[in-house]
Parts: C-alpha cells; sequence; structure tokens
C-alpha cells in the first residue's frame, strides 16, 4: 500500500503558539456564491516522484488545504458580521467504512430582524455557497471546494422573543461535505475586492 500521509511524534503544544487557545469564532465570515470562483484550493496530496515513487505528506501538510480561492473576473466575496459569541463551527465525521467523509457546519445568530437580513437568508436559499470561517485562535477554515458547495439548511427559527430582555435573533446554519478535515491557509483580503484577472 502507498505510504500517503508520514507518521510522526505529536508533542503536547507543536510550537510556543499553541499553548494560547481561545474557543469561538470572530464574528466575521467571508462568504459567496459558490459559481462566482474561479478557482479553489486543492486538496492536498503526495509529491510524485521519479518512477512509481511519491513523497509522502508530514501531518501538517496533511491537514491543509494547498492555494488560494480566487474570484472571477469582476466578482468578489463579501463579510458578515454577526453577534458576538453567538458562532460555531463543527466538523463531524460520518459515513460508512469506504465512504467515510466530514460534515462542517456553521451555526450563527444576527442579532435583529430586518431586511436586510431577510434578503441575505433569501439570496442563499437554494444557492450554492462558500464560506470561510476563522476561530478565535485566527485558524480559517473553508466551506466549499470545486466539487461541493456550502448550502443553507433549515435550523433554529427567526425569533423576536418572548421577553422583554429576549434577544430578538436571526439563526443561521449552513452545511458542506469534504472527505477530509482541512484549514485553509489561502488568500482572505484579495477576494474582497472585485477580480480583474482571471
Amino acid at each position: 500500500m502507498a505510504e500517503c500521509i508520514n507518521l510522526a511524534d505529536i508533542d503536547a503544544a507543536v510550537s510556543c503558539v499553541d499553548y494560547d487557545n481561545a474557543g469561538g469564532l470572530m464574528s466575521r465570515v467571508i462568504y459567496g456564491y459558490w459559481d462566482d470562483v474561479a478557482t479553489w484550493p486543492t486538496k492536498p496530496a503526495p509529491t510524485a516522484g521519479t518512477g512509481s515513487t511519491t513523497t509522502p505528506l508530514t501531518l501538517a501538510a496533511a491537514g491543509a488545504w494547498v492555494g488560494d480561492v480566487v474570484m472571477k473576473t469582476g466578482k468578489r466575496a463579501y463579510k458578515m458580521e454577526f453577534t458576538d459569541e453567538n458562532g460555531e463551527f463543527t466538523m463531524t465525521d460520518q459515513g460508512e467504512v469506504g465512504g467515510e467523509s466530514v460534515l462542517y457546519q456553521l451555526d450563527l445568530v444576527r442579532a435583529k430582524i430586518n431586511n436586510v437580513i431577510f434578503g441575505f437568508m433569501n439570496a442563499t436559499r437554494g444557492r450554492k455557497m462558500f464560506f470561510i470561517v476563522t476561530d478565535k485562535n485566527g485558524v480559517n477554515y473553508l466551506m466549499g471546494d470545486e466539487i461541493n458547495a456550502a448550502k443553507k439548511v433549515a435550523g433554529d427559527a427567526v425569533t423576536t422573543g418572548r421577553a422583554g430582555s429576549d434577544l430578538n435573533k436571526v439563526p443561521l446554519r449552513f452545511t458542506y461535505i469534504c472527505p477530509r478535515n482541512l484549514v485553509y491557509e489561502g488568500d482572505t483580503e484579495d477576494l474582497l475586492t472585485a477580480s480583474s484577472g482571471v
């Protein structure tokens, strides 16, 4: 069997900054229409050598997308702010042996019902989307690839709240299925400006 990933010792902390660990998400996500993307990052793969030999991936390389999300000419991604400490991103293993995958799920809450957030809900209903989510450790996660898109799914109800102290809120849920657990180390700035190149 071909060696795809080299095993290695994993210490309690790989580097000094690994001792810093904050829970939660930054209260901002990057999003866009899936079909506005020109180029997607690729899944990590061993390097082909001479003949039938390959160089296996390191553990670090095996856990990250390779490349950037690049938008089509004239298209861009957008930012959305949501209520702080009201967002959660999860990755859940699923599937039977031989068909395992990972369910990425983004849940967030936007405080206060208004026409703009309803417009966002209507714009994303039934549409293929992508999201870049950042946790409070500064790690990015990409929901969407060249084959599979993120999609809005049913979540908790939009609510005005019952008592005066309740939060008037719009909960949102998006899911994406990926074959692997991967972080995104690519661009999160240039894609926010309309592309003029691809």
